[in-house]
């Protein structure tokens, strides 16, 4: 019987595995279904003894045990049922050279690399799969790969390319990259590939326009606030999806108690919409003319200040790098860290800051620390109860909250942060007095899965 086959062969691809467990499935409810391979007719191999492991190879007219690496494929490369399934037949030949799991092939070496390492590509890059699109009765195959220069990260963050794993608590009580079709995880565990994903995001899916969804479907669904009417598809929420530059696909406040606000392509923070429809970022050229910068949304302004001085709104005045400026005692003009010059152009604007290396919160600007904490004259930094935090990060708050500065009017006293609520999330008070926000997700699976039929645990998302 083909499923005793199992415990002898050493098997090497996903797909084969699926194949195998399908077969043994029909087994139970009726007969045999062997592999497209088994068939006399397109590999003669199978009549031989263990031609179920067998394939034939027609270049030289000889058999090979299924998967077998390198000879008489290249070395980098193993011997495989052609077809990007495992129950696609064939009529002409049987087997094909292909990368093994976790690789891909390079069109530069031809060689087959291992996926999310350096490999063949430049410092500073990795080697990324290139997925193939799926067709009827498929499985999804990542056959070639691509050098892929990094996500930028900000501050202390780093890109993590893999997919297909959560953060989750590993059996030693700390935190891991897991997936597993158990616990807690199984909800978000995808059976094709045995990956898992988290809900309403692009996930596995494939297709344009589609999301993973609550059950371990890819699909869409007009009514989810990810739907975008103008394209009749869904987007993940916080990225581009439909929207035009300088835009990003978010959801809004809901003017109506209990009903799922719709995303809509919002500017992005600190950006501005001009008269073509796109956003640009305020104080850098954007839309305007050489020698000028974004002020607002409908005027450029002709950059007043010279080398080595930024511009301050509210003064409507620059002040020259490295003085103090309007910037409190112990501060000095710096530039906007924040803007990505790369992506966004150079922005003109001027914000206060410590002197000397702003990332190390242990520096102390000279001079007496009572005035201000090295902390609050670091960019992008609070102070909370004797703390130093990112701002836009949780720090001290409740889980959904994040840490934002208090709309300070005063030019002198720009210190403090309060806990708000993240964009989309929805602010509540437990019993047990702890206030905190839900997230978007949150009240989107309950919505959804109130939608698709689920209750007490069955699902009507089939029919």
């Amino acid at each position: 019987m083909i499923c005793l086959l199992m415990s002898d062969m050493k098997i090497s691809s996903l797909w084969f595995i699926v194949t195998l467990l399908g077969i043994c499935e029909k087994q139970i409810e009726s007969a045999v279904v062997p592999p497209p391979w088994s068939d006399p007719y397109s590999n003669p191999c199978a009549t031989q003894p263990g031609g179920w492991q067998l394939l034939y190879w027609p270049p030289l007219k000889k058999c090979f045990k299924i998967f077998t690496l390198g000879y008489p494929c290249p070395d980098t490369m193993e011997l495989s049922p052609v077809g990007s399934s495992a129950t696609q037949k064939s009529t002409t030949t049987t087997a094909e050279c292909r990368c093994p799991p976790g690789t891909a092939q390079s069109k530069i070496t031809s060689k087959c690399h291992n996926l999310f390492e350096r490999a063949p590509c430049d410092l500073g890059q990795f080697f990324a799969p290139i997925s193939e699109p799926l067709t009827k009765g498929s499985t999804p195959k990542k056959r070639f790969g691509y050098c892929k220069t990094p996500e930028k990260c900000y501050n202390s963050m780093v890109y993590w390319p893999h997919d297909g794993k959560l953060l989750a608590i590993g059996k030693d009580k700390l935190t891991e990259c897991l997936c597993k079709n158990e616990g807690d995880l199984a909800q978000y565990f995808y059976s094709a590939d045995s990956t898992c994903h988290e809900h309403f995001t692009k996930g596995p899916c494939e297709g344009i326009g589609q999301l993973y969804l609550p059950g371990g479907k890819c699909g869409c669904h007009v009514k989810l606030p990810h739907y975008h009417e103008e394209t009749d598809q869904c987007y993940e929420i916080g990225t581009i999806g439909p929207c035009p530059m300088g835009h990003i696909f978010q959801i809004g406040e809901s003017n109506e108690s209990g009903k799922v606000a719709k995303a809509s392509c919002q500017c992005k923070e600190g950006y501005v919409v001009w008269k073509n429809g796109y956003c640009y970022r305020m104080y850098t050229r954007g839309p305007c003319e050489d020698g000028e910068f974004l002020l607002n949304s409908k005027d450029c302004l002709k950059n007043p200040c010279g080398k080595g001085r930024l511009y301050f709104p509210e003064e409507k005045t620059c002040y020259r790098i490295g003085t103090q400026g309007p910037c409190n005692w112990q501060q000095v003009v710096v530039f906007d860290f924040t803007t990505r010059p790369s992506v966004e152009g150079i922005s003109y604007n001027g914000v206060c800051g410590c002197t000397g290396i702003i990332s190390n919160l242990d520096q102390q600007c000279t001079g007496d620390r009572t005035e201000e904490s090295a902390c609050e004259s670091t960019t992008g930094m609070v102070e909370v109860n004797g703390q130093c935090y990112e701002l836009y990060s949780r720090g001290p708050c409740g889980p959904g909250q994040w840490l934002e500065r208090r709309k300070i009017v005063s030019r002198i006293d720009r210190r403090g942060a309060v806990c708000q609520c993240r964009p989309g999330y929805t602010q509540y008070d437990s019993d047990d007095g702890i206030v905190g926000c839900y997230a978007p997700s949150v009240g989107i699976a309950r919505w959804f899965l109130q939608l698709i039929g689920y209750d007490n645990g069955n699902s009507k998302f089939d029919e």
